[in-house]
């Protein structure tokens, strides 16, 4: 979540920019940047912003996988959009 946000920041984007960038909607990157842990976005729009940040994919992915591992132990499910 924060790494979104300050990789967008960063560069200066606001989210609409970033979305439309992207290709993932502004809400979706919203939900990231908000931090709830009980969102995960799904990998292609993962990689998608990734792509659009320049950053490594895989810091990106591996933040999601900690999202992931945290819900499991919480044995809750979390919406993959």
């Amino acid at each position: 979540a924060d790494t979104v946000r300050q990789a967008r920041r960063k560069k200066g984007w606001g989210v609409l920019y970033l979305s439309k960038r992207s290709g993932v909607s502004r809400g979706i990157i919203q939900r990231i940047e908000s931090g709830s842990s009980y969102y995960v976005p799904s990998e292609g729009n993962t990689k998608l912003l990734a792509e659009a940040l320049r950053m490594p994919v895989g810091s990106l992915l591996a933040e999601r996988d900690r999202l992931v591992e945290r819900l499991a132990h919480r044995g809750g499910k979390g919406a993959s959009t």
